[in-house]
């Protein structure tokens, strides 16, 4: 039917959105932040610092995100389990191990320190600059911002496997 159709076995529970539309709206969101970077920044050092780090945390706050519902999902589909609802074989096969959710949610975490610290140095030095330091200090918090809305959007998608 096209990019906005999925299966309905693919999701987990049927009150999670499309995953699809989440994540072009996301990808949106910073596509046009960047755009906005790029033509608003004067300073080639603070252009290349605050796009590099807008990718970086955004990515990785949606990967948290994301994460986060697979977690939520794994423990709902454990409850069922061991509430003898479905068979506890099937619960474990359909679901990734604690392990890989752990690394993954620490990976996204990790990344997600690196891009606001390196937002957050970038409106720091940008002070120095004598132009173009206003709308390096108003991208990088409009990158923290997008971050946050793609964690939330991580955590709307279905968990991405």
């Amino acid at each position: 039917m096209g990019a906005l159709f999925e299966p309905e076995d693919q999701h987990f529970s049927p009150a999670l959105m499309r995953s699809t539309v989440v994540i072009l709206t996301c990808l949106v969101l910073l596509a046009v932040l960047e755009v906005w970077v790029w033509l608003t920044l004067s300073s080639p050092f603070a252009r290349v610092s605050v796009t590099g780090s807008m990718i970086v945390t955004a990515v990785s706050f949606f990967i948290a995100g994301n994460t986060f519902r697979l977690r939520d999902i794994r423990r709902r589909v454990g409850n069922r389990a061991r509430a003898g609802r479905i068979a506890p074989i099937d619960a474990l096969s359909s679901l990734p191990p604690r392990e890989t959710i752990a690394r993954r949610f620490m990976l996204g975490a990790i990344g997600a320190v690196v891009g606001v610290g390196t937002l957050v140095l970038t409106m720091v030095f940008a002070g120095d600059e004598t132009e173009g330091a206003r709308e390096a200090m108003v991208a990088s918090v409009l990158g923290i911002v997008c971050a946050m809305l793609c964690f939330v959007g991580g955590t709307f998608a279905r968990p991405i496997d």
